[in-house]
């Protein structure tokens, strides 16, 4: 563990403040050969459903300008293949690294099957519930449903004492609103923001690039919008944040930290380069030695905005 960055969150310690986000490392194994897994802060899994998953139609990812669109469609192995098959490697394998188990579900019955499922296993320390995910049919209903994000969050509560940790989506009028709802009902956490809707047109075949038409935006494109929607949610509740988008580098994890996050989440990076989040680690160290700052959490919301900026929308036009 590197001197200054660990972060006490959720109940426990974070040896730093950097995880891999969901759906860009598997389940941690298929990145086991590649990076030190357990000298991150941690992982959140792939999506883990009641039934298993097999995922919308190629084309599932395309490149855009300064990132990626993809329409994965959440396929994943189902809450009985992940107990048995994903969750004992990472109970046997990583010691110090924290594993958040990604929650997908269709209705509220369905999310509290999986938290219910699994709440009795080792191996994890808590749940990122994905309410906002733009590329399966109905996958922002809860996340942009004011009602249906409330009772969701208060059932998960009743079903687990783990840290519980709601994924926003971008695509609401105010994140600030459905971050308070979070923490009313009983959210550990939050972890912003989960990708931008969008798609691609192949302009000769005259039909979308991705074969579910439509999919969600990530990678450096989205950094500014992730940081702005992270500082908005972070200010509008107490619950701790992870900052997620377009994180590259050191100074674009710092920008979250700075904006409210405790922990951020790298993800569309690790394609382009799988150790992209051991070199964010490595430069937010350096940076603490650097500014003479002797703990990461002392950056933690301290981005200086003049009085005037503090409660501004965003400009248009």
């Amino acid at each position: 563990m590197v001197s200054g960055l660990s972060q006490s969150v959720f109940g426990t310690e974070f040896q730093t403040p950097v995880l891999l986000a969901s759906g860009t490392c598997g389940y941690g194994r298929e990145y086991a050969g590649l990076i030190p897994l357990d000298e991150l802060g941690g992982l959140v899994t792939k999506a883990v459903s009641v039934e298993p998953r097999t995922g919308n139609p190629p084309h599932r990812v395309a490149e855009t300008p300064g990132g990626m669109i993809n329409a994965i469609g959440l396929e994943n192995v189902g809450l009985d293949a992940f107990i048995e098959e994903k969750l004992p490697w990472l109970r046997e394998n990583l010691a110090r690294a924290k594993v958040l188990v990604n929650v997908i579900g269709r209705t509220t019955d369905e999310y509290a099957a999986v938290v219910a499922g699994l709440d009795e296993e080792e191996g994890f320390l808590g749940y990122e519930i994905n309410v906002s995910c733009p590329n399966v049919r109905g996958g922002t209903l809860f996340g942009t449903d004011e009602a249906a994000l409330g009772e969701l969050v208060a059932r998960l509560r009743r079903e687990s004492e783990r840290p519980l940790i709601v994924k926003l989506t971008p695509n609401v009028p105010d994140i600030g609103v459905y971050a308070r709802i979070c923490e009313e009902n009983g959210a550990d956490g939050l972890s912003t923001i989960n990708t931008f809707p969008g798609m691609l047109i192949d302009i000769r075949r005259r039909r979308p690039v991705i074969g579910n038409v439509s999919g969600g935006i990530s990678g450096p494109a989205i950094l500014p919008m992730g940081v702005y929607l992270t500082w908005r949610a972070a200010r509008s509740c107490s619950i701790p944040v992870i900052g997620i988008g377009g994180i590259r580098s050191a100074d674009d994890a710092l920008q979250y930290i700075l904006a409210g996050a405790t922990l951020v989440q790298i993800g569309t990076s690790s394609f382009v380069d799988p150790a992209a989040a051991v070199t964010v680690q490595q430069g937010i160290a350096a940076f603490l030695e650097s500014e003479g700052v002797e703990a990461v959490s002392e950056l933690v919301g301290g981005l200086r905005t003049s009085d005037s900026a503090e409660g501004s929308a965003p400009a248009q036009g």
